[in-house]
């Protein structure tokens, strides 16, 4: 059951295992996005990670099923994918998944948190 609130999102993909986390996220955004965003070109990858292969870049998969999980439970959860995807004016028209594929997630964590949650208040507004 996915989290309702951004601090339970955060709790759930903080705590976890990363097998966990990758299932999660295939579930979410698809296995091709999910290598993407965990930089591998192959979904082999991602499917070893499910089943105990530690993944290089653990952190930026955990982040990413936070945003994920965000962006699911204040809408339907096929907008996540689409929101990963997508060109994002608040990551100067990069998509989030380009955005954490190619960069250090310390040098962009905020900035992919601030366009969430932008994306998720834009419906209380």
């Amino acid at each position: 059951m996915a989290p309702s609130t951004a601090a339970g999102a955060h709790d759930f993909a903080m705590s976890v295992p990363i097998g966990r986390v990758v299932k999660e996220l295939i579930e979410l955004l698809g296995a091709p996005l999910v290598a993407a965003v965990g930089g591998v070109s192959e979904t082999r990858a991602v499917q070893q990670w499910q089943v105990g292969r530690q993944p290089q870049r653990p952190q930026v998969l955990r982040f990413a099923l936070q945003v994920a999980l965000m962006i699911a439970s204040s809408t339907e959860t096929e907008l996540a994918r689409a929101w990963f995807l997508g060109s994002n004016p608040h990551l100067d028209d990069l998509s989030p998944a380009q955005v954490l594929r190619d960069s250090d997630l310390p040098a962009v964590q905020q900035k992919v948190m601030a366009a969430a949650r932008a994306f998720v208040g834009r419906e209380t507004e």
